[in-house]
């Protein structure tokens, strides 16, 4: 039986699972870990690039190069076929995908002791919202880097549905369940028919009763929570010479993961050098500017990025960015948090009651509520979600591995 594998690319994360003789294995992609960031960093004088921890790791320890995360977010976009400098020449932003898929693959293959030809990529619902024709493009792109990086055969698998496989896995009777997968850059979710007697079929169409999915994940709301408890104190409500605000651009483009790699890029420099110019005072924006100076924003970000972690747990907590930026460590709760969020939240609900709707279905009639995700674990997420299935018995997935699992599960089905 030949090796086959389903890759589970991620906003934040990324994971992968061999099938072998049959069985299901997910694969260490760094360390003994079976997730890896979704992070790359070129070092600046042209040495191979850098993927996931050690990526991150070589960023924060201030080695000279660029960092880029949350590249998942471009596909899409006109911006993938853009080039960037990195390592010292200039790329695409598809060729820098197809280089870390091909370290997955490559990393896939090591564990295997074989060749793999074979793929199922997972996918969320929408890459992009209320647009057929770009999310069309979307996958085809994914498909086109899947191929350069040196996969023969390419299926996709829709990343909530990959979740339910994972969870029928486990099942001894038939289910109902509704999915919710909610990771870096996407919530998606599905309603699926699942059961022992279902396990294993190629065709799973007549078992999907709805299929929904909306872009917030983690990213929009680590922005959210930058936006309210860090860009303050870098300018973000200063005021310009003639009593208006500052424009938000720059602190929106420092708060996003996808858009750091570029805040005081060339083109952006002399705005902030007008912005600057136009403070009354300009102190706060001073530190705006000593970031750009430094090349420290991701370092902001993953200090928001744990703080909006920790709030799982905790009320209050301290976002010490000083290793980006001399400043005091800031205070933040999970209230801020929530507020912030409150437009992600509604998006979310309005999400979860169409997908019940286009069911055929009442939320009564979901046995269950199968989680996945980082971003599921928010308390506020996972509230809104068991709010409107209360009935439901909620199941916690792994985090980050379910999909992942859910997919070479698929591809056992259909590829071998």
């Amino acid at each position: 039986m030949s090796i086959v594998c389903g890759i589970d690319f991620g906003t934040s994360n990324s994971t992968v699972a061999i099938v072998r003789d049959g069985d299901i294995m997910l694969v260490p992609l760094e360390g003994g870990a079976t997730g890896i960031p979704s992070a790359i960093f070129h070092p600046a004088e042209g040495e191979p690039p850098l993927y996931g921890r050690a990526a991150v790791r070589a960023y924060t320890q201030r080695e000279p190069g660029r960092l880029m995360r949350s590249l998942k977010s471009i596909l899409g976009s006109d911006l993938i076929a853009e080039r960037t400098p990195v390592g010292g020449r200039s790329q695409t932003f598809e060729a820098i995908l197809v280089g870390f898929v091909r370290h997955l693959k490559e990393k896939a293959e090591a564990f295997a002791g074989s060749r793999i030809d074979k793929v199922v990529m997972g996918r969320p619902v929408h890459f992009v919202d209320g647009n057929e024709a770009a999310d069309r493009r979307a996958e085809d792109k994914l498909g086109d880097i899947a191929r350069a990086a040196a996969f023969r055969s390419v299926a996709f698998q829709f990343e909530p549905i990959a979740a339910a496989l994972s969870f029928e896995h486990t099942l001894k009777a038939p289910e109902i369940a509704f999915v919710a997968d909610i990771g870096g850059g996407t919530a998606d979710f599905s309603v699926v028919a699942v059961g022992p007697q279902r396990r294993g079929r190629a065709d799973r169409a007549g078992d999907i009763l709805a299929n929904d999915g909306v872009r917030v994940g983690g990213t929009n709301l680590d922005m959210r929570l930058s936006m309210a408890a860090v860009m303050p104190h870098l300018g973000s409500q200063s005021k310009t010479l003639t009593g208006l605000e500052l424009p938000r651009w720059p602190f929106l483009d420092l708060a996003t993961w996808h858009s750091i790699h570029a805040v005081g890029g060339p083109k952006k420099r002399p705005l902030l050098k007008q912005i600057l110019d136009d403070c009354a005072p300009p102190v706060l924006f001073e530190r705006y500017m000593e970031v750009v100076r430094r090349g420290t924003g991701h370092l902001i970000a993953g200090q928001v990025e744990a703080a909006k972690i920790a709030l799982t747990d905790a009320e209050t907590v301290s976002i010490d960015i000083s290793d980006a930026l001399p400043v005091p460590p800031i205070s933040a709760d999970r209230v801020m948090l929530e507020t912030a969020i409150t437009h992600e939240l509604e998006r979310l609900r309005t999400t979860v009651a169409a997908t019940i709707a286009a069911s055929g279905r009442k939320a009564s009639d979901m046995t269950a509520l199968f989680l996945t995700g980082g971003t599921s674990a928010v308390p506020s997420v996972r509230r809104l979600l068991t709010g409107l299935l209360p009935s439901s018995r909620v199941i916690d997935g792994d985090l980050f591995d379910s999909v992942g699992f859910g997919l070479a599960l698929d591809a056992r089905a259909r590829l071998t």
